[in-house]
């Protein structure tokens, strides 16, 4: 009996590999055609030693806040948009709405519908600006509960129409300079764009004088969050598959200059967010070192592995999905999604906190860890009032931990 068994599931594993090796010549209608690139790798040495500072962490709000991917402090409050598509004001142990994007869904296989907030940043006046990844770039009355579209999704944009806003920031003469991480893929299937190594990202500028928009930069790798520079002139943008930021004048002399402003960095960069030292914060859903490479690192030599991956998600996605058109079963539509847009993909995602601080210049000089994987998965970092929040675009709760 026992090597009946043995004997099936060697063919079962023999019928896989055939099928997985010949998944990437297979014609498929999906456009996903990855590259090899070279990964390579930083040393957890000098600021960045490895230490125990994240393992500490308090979690706020567990269970009450969905995916709080950006953090904005202002009246005393943080302000947060979650999965689902709301803007929620954190008051102490209080949670007050704000506003809502999109309509009324099922659940997050509908994100589209829902709604999904990505970057949050108050402007001088107290106008919060903030991205809804699906329907663009919008001003909100956080006091009103009004909300106006300011820079819409659609819009043409030399050929391409915008279509996946990331993160924002708004300079002194309230021009909102902002990425868009792909042109190719939306929020929903950004696995896609990381594991493609594609380069349709873009960085746009909406002109607060001439209400009109326009790109800074494009041909980026997944470009994510986004800061004002040292200066008054330059941004700081991360570029999260090419691990590392790029510091870019976009007015004054040097307009037009590009240079690297940090690389190799210990993980894929999201948001960044200024310190009040006049360095820079920066947040990694992971860790990798030259101990520890990621799954990208280690996948990245590999184009043909990835297109398997994909496809072979992509195929069985799509058959659930279509199987739901039959039976309207809320758990079969919530694991369609996630094997269709490789949100699966996350589960393999080591469980290493990891959080920097870069001075003014891009040097590292301070790093905090959680080996023990206490919080992973980390968006931004907002410090205030001697305390570092630490967001995520997955976790059910904002973390704290003392700066």
């Amino acid at each position: 009996m026992f090597f009946r068994l043995l004997k099936c599931a060697f063919r079962f594993f023999i019928y896989f590999l055939i099928v997985f090796l010949v998944l990437p010549f297979i014609p498929l209608s999906l456009d996903f055609e990855p590259v090899a690139y070279k990964s390579t790798l930083p040393e957890f040495k000098g600021a960045l030693a490895p230490n125990q500072a994240l393992d500490n962490v308090e979690y706020l709000f567990p269970n009450q806040v969905v995916g709080p991917e950006s953090l904005e402090q202002h009246g005393g409050s943080i302000y947060t948009g979650v999965v689902g598509g709301q803007i929620l004001k954190l008051t102490g142990t209080k949670i007050t709405p704000v506003v809502k994007f999109g309509k009324k869904c099922e659940g997050p296989w509908e994100e589209d519908i829902c709604g999904r907030p990505l970057g949050l940043r108050f402007d001088k006046k107290g106008k919060l600006y903030a991205i809804d990844a699906y329907s663009g770039i919008h001003v909100v009355d956080v006091t009103k509960g009004f909300v106006t579209p300011l820079v819409p999704n659609g819009i043409d944009l030399d050929g391409h129409p915008l279509s996946f806003a990331n993160d924002l920031v708004v300079d002194n003469d309230d021009n909102v300079l902002f990425t868009e991480t792909s042109t190719k893929w939306p929020l929903k299937k950004i696995l896609y764009s990381v594991l493609e190594h594609e380069n349709s990202g873009r960085v746009l500028m909406y002109d607060a004088k001439t209400k009109r928009t326009h790109i800074l930069l494009e041909d980026l790798y997944c470009p994510n969050g986004i800061e004002l520079g040292p200066d008054s002139d330059s941004i700081i943008i991360a570029e999260l598959t090419k691990n590392r930021l790029l510091k870019y004048y976009y007015r004054g002399p040097h307009k037009g200059d590009l240079v690297v402003f940090a690389e190799n960095l210990p993980g894929e960069p999201d948001n960044i967010r200024r310190t009040p030292r006049g360095g820079y914060w920066v947040a990694f859903a992971s860790g990798r070192s030259s101990a520890k490479p990621s799954v990208l690192d280690h996948l990245s030599a590999y184009p043909l592995v990835r297109k398997s991956v994909v496809r072979l998600l992509y195929l069985l996605g799509s058959a659930l999905k279509y199987a739901t058109t039959f039976y309207n079963w809320v758990p079969l539509k919530d694991v369609a999604s996630r094997i269709d847009n490789g949100w699966i993909l996350y589960e393999a995602v080591p469980k290493y906190g990891l959080i920097v601080e870069l001075d003014a210049s891009g040097k590292v000089v301070r790093s905090l860890h959680s080996p023990a994987g206490k919080i992973h998965l980390i968006s931004e970092v907002l410090e205030h009032d001697g305390y570092l929040y630490l967001g995520s675009f997955r976790n059910r709760f904002i973390g704290r931990v003392k700066a």
